[in-house]
Order: C-alpha cells, then structure tokens, then sequence
C-alpha cells in the first residue's frame, strides 16, 4: 500500500500546503503534493508529474525512472564531493589553529623558565613583573602541562 501524503511536522499555518510531501506510487521518490498528478485516485495513490506522464507505458516508466535516479545519482555524487572538500578544508583549519596554539604555547613556556615567582618578585628581578602576571594564570600553566603530557 502506498504511502499518503502528509505536512512536515515543523511547518504549519497558510504554507502548509505547499510544504506537504507525497510519496509517488510508483517510483516512490518523494516530491511536493501540490505536484501531485491531477488524477490520482485513493486506489492508485499519489503519482508525480514525471510518473504520470507514463501511465500504463512501461518502456516510458523505466526511460524515466532511469533518467530521474541519474540525475539524483548526480546530485548525489556532487553534493558528496562538495561536503567533503568542505569537510577537508575544516579540517585542514582545525590543525593550522592546533599547530598555532601549541607554538604560542610554546613560546609561553620558554617565558616561564625567565619568569617565575618568588618572595620578592621575578626571578627577572622586577617587583611588579607584567609578564610573570601574564604567565602565571592557572588556565595557560594548565595549557603548558597538557602540552608537554601529550608530547
């Protein structure tokens, strides 16, 4: 038995019926219900206009059908390459971002072996060090010692 044509569930209002979807009888592809063919029956069910052109004319339903599942197929193919490309450039991204925090942090750490805290200051000598009060937050000590954990 075919499957009925029914409303997205987060659309609703006056566009509704311009957002439900059929499912075609026939090629059962999915396709907006407002382009359903004008005399589907509840016997029949729901038909797209490229399915209805065929009625009855097998050899015209499988040059159809063909056609319709190459050019899906298509699509399919380039929207797999475009994501992917899209997947490696994120990626790609990510690891640029990754290398530039390890070499700031890096340099953060050869700033502590100078700069460090004692009774009277930094070991730099100064009293009121700005760089120590820079390197001295627990979020960048903690950075370091991941850094050197994970080599």
């Amino acid at each position: 038995m075919p499957r009925q044509a029914q409303a997205t569930p987060d659309q609703s209002g006056p566009n509704a019926d311009r957002t439900r979807l059929a499912v075609c009888a026939c090629c059962e592809l999915d396709f907006p219900a407002w382009l359903a063919d004008d005399e589907a029956d509840d016997t029949r069910g729901w038909r797209c206009a490229d399915c209805g052109r065929h009625r009855g004319d097998e050899l015209a339903m499988v040059r159809e059908h063909e056609r319709e599942l190459r050019l899906r197929l298509s699509q399919a193919t380039e929207d797999l390459a475009a994501e992917t490309h899209r997947a490696n450039d994120y990626r790609r991204k990510m690891q640029a971002a990754a290398r530039s925090r390890d070499h700031v942090l890096a340099q953060f750490a050869r700033l502590a072996r100078h700069h460090r805290a004692t009774e009277h200051g930094c070991i730099c000598g100064k009293r009121n060090c700005e760089t120590l009060t820079v390197i001295d937050a627990d979020w960048i000590n903690d950075r370091i010692a991941a850094m050197y954990r994970l080599g």
